[in-house]
């Protein structure tokens, strides 16, 4: 099937990407900036390349953790998700290490942050033990599927993203990222009714779900 209509895209409850940052932390693999930094301050380099890094708010964390800014890994998921996903043969995802370098305490900065990286919202004062820090799970997207571009060029006249429909994922999975011309095209992931499913079912939380239809018509309707 083409044109695809029961089609989700996951993402978290508020969209913004530093409301995320607040809520939780914020984390990076290997090839993001923020990891160099983690590691410069004295936490071991892992051994799985895959591994991601994370500093959190909290040793207390929802199922779906946001904000790491890459479609690759989209997010990051508790033990209780993971299980969860995988008792209801969810396909398309693949899981690695998260090891937590940093758990902030609780206070106030000393003084209010009008600018900066979202990883500049959490706390860096001691307090918090490691031992404290939850068990999570790097979730690797590795479903794809083609991507029609509206426009040929990969813009929208408005110097957007170019709007696009989709094939069925092939092999068939649950979750899935578009791809064009062979390449992975864009950051954003898409998953089946089935992935919807489990994570309601299963009560997960911190995640929330809009169609595909109103994804891409919120991209069309642009003015060029």
């Amino acid at each position: 099937m083409s044109r695809m209509a029961n089609v989700f895209m996951p993402a978290a409850p508020r969209a913004n990407d530093y409301q995320s940052a607040r809520a939780n932390g914020m984390w990076f693999q290997s090839w993001q900036g923020g990891y160099d930094d983690i590691l410069k301050r004295g936490c071991s380099r892992p051994a799985d390349p895959r591994t991601v890094l994370a500093e959190l708010h909290s040793p207390a964390v929802p199922d779906f953790l946001h904000g790491g800014g890459s479609g690759e890994v989209p997010f990051l998921v508790s033990e209780r998700a993971r299980l969860a996903l995988e008792r209801r043969q969810i396909v398309g995802l693949d899981y690695a290490p998260v090891q937590v370098a940093k758990i902030a305490t609780t206070g106030k900065k000393p003084r209010a942050s009008r600018s900066g990286e979202p990883e500049d919202m959490i706390l860096k004062a001691r307090g918090v033990s490691l031992d404290l820090a939850p068990t999570l799970f790097a979730a690797y997207v590795v479903g794809r599927a083609t991507a029609h571009l509206d426009h040929p060029t990969g813009r929208h006249p408005s110097g957007s993203i170019s709007p696009f429909d989709l094939d069925d994922p092939s092999p068939p999975c649950d979750i899935w990222r578009p791809q064009h011309a062979g390449a992975p095209y864009s950051a954003w992931v898409f998953c089946s009714p089935a992935f919807k499913a489990a994570c309601e079912d299963e009560g997960l939380s911190n995640i929330a779900f809009t169609t595909f239809a109103c994804f891409m018509e919120h991209f069309r309707s642009k003015p060029g």
